[in-house]
């Protein structure tokens, strides 16, 4: 029986809706769960799903312990939460931009982490930081090149429109870019080398006690992102609409901003740019869902479940790869894809 209550019907496809976003993040939720289950069992010295779970379980040989808790598990907790992250920030950027190809990307955040890390790495690291382990002087570098970039952001572009947002990011994400290349161009090639690594993005190098400094850095602009999200859906029709419906648009859409770059700016300071990742997930998991913006959760999951399965993609080559080198390999061709998509279905990138 087809119900002719209006009231009923909007009621019947929120419902339905609700249903399609949380079965897709339970989806993707369990693909990041069995990639994280096969990273922990790769690398050099290889242990089967069985002899994973008894570590975890509190047993496994002396061997596998070491392996799995000091060098694998502190890795994959890393790339699972650096996905959901970015999954997060790229939907909150994406329905702020009204864009389905924007992403903290091009607000030139990651690009501001860059310049602050390649320079103090390989051009003006001063002889009082030789001291501080690598790892700890460029996630310190990233953030302060991060925070520069944000605080640039919205004093040049403000709140009141989110293509100046785009546009102004774009153009300090590509001035960071010629700023890295130009303290490559100058700096000695072992050094240039190193910075190139870490540019790639990689988890490799996180250990156990970069995890919480991690989660806690996340954790306030998260809760910001989450405050919001209530309004954050209503940012998808134009302004003046918005602010029929009682968005306070400028108070929201600030919300937004500091929430995705803030992300951003955790996540690069400590396992470096990730590319795509922000832009990917929220558009397979608005696919998947059939959902009409990107929603929060499911973009997350698909976000955790991206980079985890780089991660497991880089397990398998014969050579080490950093997991944003895949994510820029994989994510290539499904910009591509989506453009054409766009174009295909509506005449226009929408």
């Amino acid at each position: 029986m087809v119900t002719t209550d209006p009231a009923r019907r909007v009621h019947a496809v929120h419902a339905r809706r609700l249903r399609r976003e949380l079965l897709t993040a339970v989806g993707f939720s369990a693909l990041a769960a069995a990639a994280y289950c096969v990273m922990l069992g790769q690398g050099p010295v290889e242990l089967s799903p069985l002899q994973v779970l008894d570590v975890l379980t509190g047993g496994g040989s002396t061997r596998a312990i070491t392996v799995v808790w000091e060098l694998r598990l502190p890795v994959a907790v890393a790339t699972v939460v650096a996905g959901a992250a970015l999954g997060a920030a790229g939907s909150w950027t994406q329905v702020m931009a009204r864009n389905p190809l924007a992403s903290p990307d091009i607000l030139g955040v990651s690009g501001g982490a860059a310049v602050c890390v390649v320079w103090g790495t390989v051009l003006l690291r001063p002889e009082w930081a030789q001291q501080v382990p690598l790892f700890w002087w460029r996630a310190a570098l990233g953030l302060l090149g991060a925070a520069i970039v944000v605080g640039l952001l919205f004093a040049l572009a403000g709140f009141s429109s989110a293509q100046r947002v785009v546009l102004v990011g774009l153009a300090l994400s590509l001035l960071a870019n010629a700023l890295v290349y130009y303290a490559l161009a100058r700096a000695d090639m072992h050094r240039a080398a190193d910075a190139q690594t870490w540019l790639a993005g990689s988890t490799a190098f996180v250990r156990m006690e970069a995890l919480l400094p991690l989660c806690l850095g996340l954790a306030p602009f998260i809760l910001i992102g989450l405050w919001a999200q209530r309004q954050i859906g209503l940012l998808a029709h134009d302004d003046a609409t918005a602010t029929t419906l009682g968005v306070d648009v400028r108070r929201t859409r600030a919300c937004v901003l500091l929430a995705a770059t803030g992300v951003v700016a955790v996540v690069v300071s400590l396992v470096g740019p990730i590319g795509f990742v922000a832009l990917m997930a929220p558009q397979v998991a608005r696919i998947v869902s059939g959902a009409p913006t990107p929603q929060l959760l499911s973009s997350a999951a698909a976000g955790a479940a991206v980079l985890a399965g780089c991660g497991v993609l880089a397990g398998f080559l014969p050579f080490a790869a950093p997991v944003g080198l895949i994510s820029a390999i994989v994510g290539g061709p499904v910009l591509v894809w989506l453009v054409w998509r766009g174009v295909h279905k509506n005449g226009r990138v929408a």
